[in-house]
């Protein structure tokens, strides 16, 4: 049996955490640049905003005046999930973080009645102590307990936030009542071309015969099948792959022409690429970085370019990574073009505990090493950016335009400080007062 535990409208409920008069408002998330929307609450789901909708079409769902626009504020989601993560952890072991808002694992006790009681007493922990409220399914593979989950998400009072996807019958009425599109896994490309073939539901697409699912379109999708029977087939699992590349990149808020403020930018991308890297335990062989004009601009001469330099030794230490990324963009700078977009990309990623170290390098590997520590315990225990490197200090206009921050959550940056220093949730609840 798998247990995956959802934070419900995850991005809402954080910025609720700190202004609950955005309770029972129509509340929406927008994406960097304040472009896209991104979350929704219930009441904006209600009144038939879609997800990914831009911020100026709004309007033509909903009254737009009746609607409370917030720019994303992603270093408090990450530490509030963080929270979320410990407190699950507390109760089962084997949790595997699939993203910022949801994690699989496996069954914490033999006894479905004792799991049950455990798992109901985790979502009221995490609501008392966090403040976000979460929903948990069991089913017997993955892609069931995603349907599980969308069950106790959508009838928490009826479920206590709990929901198991268990017994043979119970799964075929569930499927008959899913839409295909709503499949984990199945994309709107995918299911259009399901529903061409008269494959409206997930019990339908079940009843396919599994050698045209492969031969027709590939054996991932026909995992998916298998997962939707009740098999277990370990279906994309990002915690237990190592990542192969790694990518911090932003759109900037307007086109940038000066090379320094470029510069700064990539010196910011390079500085959360690095420290990724050593969360993950992983080191870089190359770093490559890249540029990119604005497409849409037709008045404006466009210009793309990237770099991939190879490092001496791998490495996850900010400051070589950083070197590496401002070589790169040396290669590639061109005076007289403007800029919308820049990213760094760390490849060739391996366990750090692989590396071979060059006698000829002039780095002192464990000097670097214990300082990057240092520097990682203090931005975990004040903030990510508490230290970071001179040059990236300044987000001048290559900062994402975001308008609508909530200006009434004042306790933001205190509690973005202390969520990983302060009293352990059993001592402590974070108030949202």
């Amino acid at each position: 049996m798998y247990g995956l535990v959802d934070c419900n409208n995850f991005f809402v409920s954080c910025e609720r955490v700190f202004d609950p008069r955005l309770n029972g408002k129509t509340v929406v998330v927008l994406s960097n640049n304040d472009g896209c929307v991104i979350a929704r609450s219930n009441e904006a789901k209600a009144a038939g905003i879609p997800m990914g909708c831009p911020a100026f079409k709004i309007k033509e769902h909903t009254d737009p005046d009746k609607v409370i626009q917030l720019s994303a504020r992603h270093i408090l989601y990450r530490d509030l999930s963080t929270r979320v993560m410990n407190i699950l952890s507390q109760e089962v072991e084997n949790v595997q973080q699939y993203s910022v808002d949801e994690a699989f694992f496996n069954l914490p006790h033999e006894d479905v009645e004792t799991s049950h009681r455990a798992m109901a007493e985790v979502v009221k922990r995490v609501k008392q102590y966090v403040g976000i409220p979460v929903s948990i399914g069991f089913a017997p593979s993955r892609t069931l307990a995603k349907v599980a989950n969308h069950i106790a998400k959508r009838d928490p009072r009826i479920t206590d936030g709990v929901y198991w996807l268990v017994r043979p019958e119970a799964i075929d009425i569930i499927l008959r009542r899913t839409p295909i599109e709503d499949v984990w896994g199945i994309g709107r490309r995918l299911s259009t071309s399901l529903q061409s073939r008269g494959i409206r539901t997930a019990a339908d697409f079940v009843k396919m015969p599994p050698s045209l699912v492969r031969s027709q379109y590939s054996v991932t999708l026909e995992r998916t099948q298998r997962e939707l029977m009740g098999h277990d087939c370990q279906i994309a699992n990002p915690v237990t792959i190592a990542h192969k590349t790694i990518m911090t990149s932003r759109t900037f808020g307007k086109v940038i022409t000066s090379r320094d403020e470029i510069a700064d930018a990539i010196v910011s991308f390079a500085e959360r690429t690095a420290r990724q890297l050593r969360n993950e335990g992983g080191v870089a062989g190359s770093i490559m970085t890249y540029v990119r004009g604005d497409r849409f601009r037709e008045d404006l001469p466009f210009y793309s370019n990237s770099c991939q330099l190879q490092l001496e030794t791998p490495s996850n230490d900010t400051m070589t990574l950083a070197r590496q990324a401002l070589n790169a963009l040396n290669n590639i700078w061109r005076d007289g073009f403007t800029y919308r977009k820049a990213g760094v990309m760390a490849l060739d990623i391996q366990p750090a505990t692989a590396i071979q170290l060059n006698l000829f390098d002039p780095e002192d590997h464990g000097k670097l090493r214990r300082l990057m520590n240092s520097i990682d315990d203090i931005n975990n225990m004040y903030g990510s950016r508490s230290v970071k490197l001179a040059p990236g200090i300044q987000r001048g206009e290559w900062a994402p335009t975001q308008n609508h921050f909530n200006t009434n959550s004042k306790t933001l940056h205190f509690f973005t400080g202390m969520i990983y220093t302060g009293p352990s949730p059993q001592e402590q609840p974070l108030s949202s007062e």
